[in-house]
């Protein structure tokens, strides 16, 4: 077991309220989907980030200290419980005991906060809250409080990118084969790959037509090809149709969303002529110290761990989903599956943490995860496993408030006898097949992962009762 919590963050970081990055991001990851040039969200609850948190410290200086700060937000900064002017971007806080408190506001990014002094810095060391429980009474003062708890914060130190700024790398590479068919140009990356298409050397007025495909005879079949582009060309602006994104006219032009792909097809009509088609390759890039290796004397063995490796590596992006090319979503079944494989292969841990985050959301629960029963008892199991492979009691710590309620969700749909049994709004995943077959009543399957996650959860809350949080909020 891998122990990653003596892992210490020095100088300032930017910190949010914990979940809310993930929530936010994969709003946008889910989003991404298109089926035939037309946007295709996913179908289960979206939930949203907190546009208005409060961040807390406590400091005790011996001497003023002048401290920077940023915010993704507008903000309020308040010093021993008094309102100070404006939005400062610095500040001297006195000498002595202080408490420091700044509400963040953002409705479309997770509010986020950096502080940076000689000895005052974010960190997740901070408190933070979202206000709904506060009332103020006839004299002005406030009572109840909200739910604190310590601040999350990654991999942003930089005050100048912060945690909206996220995006995977992007490396530039050439098709292997190109060949000229009808009007079109057909291109092979020689493997199924993920990125933006590049178009180089373009000149012309007109309508430009991608098509993308695993194979080349789905690249070529414009009319059932699983995902295509079109692009509009104009003297001054190119304008892509399946985004209604529009750019200035260059030569060169890298389109505004990412498909997965091996072969493209592109179609000219008017004027338009191109000289090349290249990519721009995503990925999310990882510590290769941390990476398994496999080798033997049967290649084809060898051969088959490459291909499981890339494959481990294309669907392992801001989060680990169960298909570049079609579905591009998170599902917690596939991602259970894609955690087990990235602990033997990269220990990925912050993808994992990322993907468990987004497949919970938020309280109330309404629906199963991904509306799935099955899927919320592999979403339990999850947690555990990462707490297995790692000794992370924080993150068991951060997800247990979320537990108690999705189990409560889940306790609370049991029939008569004690067993969960799908619903009418539940979908029941176990044994899904192309062919008639219903799935009522009490399923075998479904009460061990029932099973399973009770016990995941007696395993946890005894977890938490031998390893107390040190400072608690």
């Amino acid at each position: 077991m891998k122990d990653i919590t003596k892992t210490e963050k020095k100088g300032s970081q930017w910190i949010w309220f914990p979940g809310d990055f993930e929530i936010w991001l994969g709003n946008q990851f889910n989003n991404r989907r298109t089926e035939r040039g037309a946007m295709f969200p996913p179908f289960w609850k979206q939930d949203s980030h907190w546009v208005t948190v409060e961040f807390s410290t406590a400091v005790d200086l011996a001497a003023p200290e002048t401290i920077t700060i940023v915010a993704e937000g507008s903000y309020n900064l308040m010093l021993d419980g008094k309102l100070q002017f404006g939005m400062p971007g610095s500040f001297v806080i006195p000498a002595g005991k202080h408490a420091l408190n700044i509400k963040v506001h953002n409705q479309q990014t997770p509010p986020a906060l950096y502080i940076k002094g000689e000895t005052v810095k974010t960190d997740s060391q901070w408190l933070v809250t979202y206000e709904d429980k506060i009332w103020i009474d006839e004299n002005g003062v406030a009572h109840g409080s909200g739910i604190y708890m310590h601040a999350a914060s990654w991999c942003f130190d930089d005050p100048t990118q912060g945690p909206s700024t996220f995006h995977l790398s992007r490396k530039p590479e050439k098709a292997m084969i190109t060949e000229y068919i009808g009007k079109g140009m057909l291109v092979d990356f020689g493997k199924e790959t993920f990125g933006y298409l590049a178009l180089k050397g373009v000149e012309g007025m007109g309508l430009l037509s991608v098509y993308y495909g695993e194979s080349r005879e789905e690249a070529l079949d414009k009319n059932y090809c699983e995902t295509l582009d079109k692009l509009v060309l104009t003297e001054e602006t190119i304008l892509s149709l399946a985004d209604n994104v529009s750019k200035p006219r260059t030569p060169d032009y890298v389109m505004p969303n990412s498909k997965a792909f091996r072969f493209v097809y592109v179609v000219p009509e008017g004027d338009i002529t191109l000289r090349e088609i290249g990519m721009e390759y995503e990925f999310l890039p990882f510590d290769g110290s941390h990476s398994g290796a496999f080798v033997c004397d049967d290649e084809e063995l060898n051969k088959i761990w490459r291909v499981g490796a890339y494959t481990m590596d294309l669907t392992t992006r801001e989060f680990f989903m169960d298909g570049i090319k079609r579905d591009r979503w998170t599902w917690s079944g596939d991602a259970i599956q894609s955690y087990l494989m990235n602990y033997y292969l990269r220990f990925d841990t912050e993808a994992v943490k990322r993907t468990i985050r987004q497949l919970r959301g938020k309280d109330p629960v309404t629906a199963h995860v991904n509306t799935i029963m099955d899927y919320t008892f592999y979403w339990f199991k999850s947690v555990l496993d990462y707490y297995l492979f790692t000794g992370d009691v924080d993150f068991v710590r951060e997800m247990y408030p979320k537990m108690q309620t999705l189990i409560s969700y889940c306790l609370g749909r049991v029939n008569d006898e004690g067993m969960a049994e799908g619903q009418p709004d539940d979908w029941i995943f176990v044994d899904w097949v192309d062919f008639p077959m219903h799935k009522r009543g009490i399923l075998c399957f479904e009460q061990i992962l029932f099973c399973k996650s009770l016990q995941t959860m007696s395993t946890c809350a005894a977890l938490l009762r031998d390893h107390p949080m040190d400072n608690p909020p």
